[in-house]
């Protein structure tokens, strides 16, 4: 009896086991603080993303539409807060989702505007959220 009870102990710790490993990724964040750092991070990789092509595409710097990247970072955190908050996003942001609308980004062609709206679109909160 004693020896049937350790077993199934055992397999009980081990599937806990397993599942505390499952990749952070993989996992809904599960605190109101995590869903609020989750998309406050995911703001910021976007932003990143936006600014790194507009200096790709030599749209930062005395002739280009930014002045500076920090003038580019402060324009586009704004914009992407606007579209990516807590309250639209209450289950926060799925990993796997946010580095394919990261990629998508980066991977726009300067000058298509039709190009910069459709992988823009990779990105809204509805692409990226958690869903209920």
């Amino acid at each position: 009896m004693s020896q049937h009870i350790s077993r199934g102990l055992i397999a009980l710790l081990a599937a806990s086991f397993v599942g505390a490993c499952a990749p952070i990724a993989d996992r809904r964040p599960e605190t109101a603080s995590e869903r609020d750092r989750s998309v406050h991070n995911a703001v910021l990789d976007i932003t990143a993303a936006r600014c790194d092509l507009e200096e790709r595409c030599a749209n930062i710097g005395p002739r280009g539409r930014f002045e500076s990247r920090s003038v580019c970072e402060s324009k586009m955190q704004g914009e992407t807060q606007a579209a990516l908050n807590t309250a639209d996003c209450p289950l926060g942001v799925e990993r796997r989702k946010l580095k394919a609308c990261v990629s998508s980004i980066l991977a726009q062609d300067c000058g298509d505007i039709f190009d910069a709206l459709n992988r823009w679109n990779d990105c809204r909160d509805g692409q990226i959220c958690y869903q209920r």
